[in-house]
């Protein structure tokens, strides 16, 4: 399987030059990009995704329950025969949650990191409205629906 290649640093796929990759790096791009996509943002399946808000980030989110959900999204990647390496660490002073995991794929060995999937400039993360709320705040204008 052949992927389109991302830009490394903004996340936008290249147009010029090299544009696609295969073997180890589109394994460890396909698992970015596995992680980078939030549970229910697909409109085509809304069952796929990160369950960040669901089960990860937040204070009901246990530790053991984090890893295993990230764990098994890496696990379940196309052509990942195993984990061979995981770790996850959130800092809270800089709110930025890191995932660190090693992979044996059919193509060999590969490593990934992923630090803030929230976005590279914004720590933050934003949260979906409330689908029951009547009000929606976006940038300090108050918009009724």
């Amino acid at each position: 399987m052949t992927v389109r290649r991302l830009d490394k640093e903004t996340g936008d796929i290249v147009t010029r030059g090299q544009q696609f990759v295969n073997e180890v790096y589109e394994v460890e791009q396909t698992i970015k990009t596995r992680l980078n996509l939030f549970l229910g943002e697909y409109f085509r399946n809304i069952t796929d995704g990160t369950p960040w808000y669901e089960q990860i980030l937040g204070k009901f989110a246990s530790l053991n329950a984090a890893e295993s959900a990230l764990r098994a999204r890496i696990a379940n990647t196309p052509d990942v025969v195993r984990l061979t390496s995981f770790a996850a660490q959130y800092d809270i002073n800089t709110r930025a949650y890191t995932v660190r995991a090693g992979v044996l794929t059919t193509f060999g060995e590969a490593s990934v990191l992923l630090t803030n999937p929230f976005g590279p400039s914004d720590p933050t993360p934003i949260v979906p409205p409330d689908p029951q709320a009547t009000q929606v705040v976006i940038n300090e204008l108050s918009v009724v629906v």
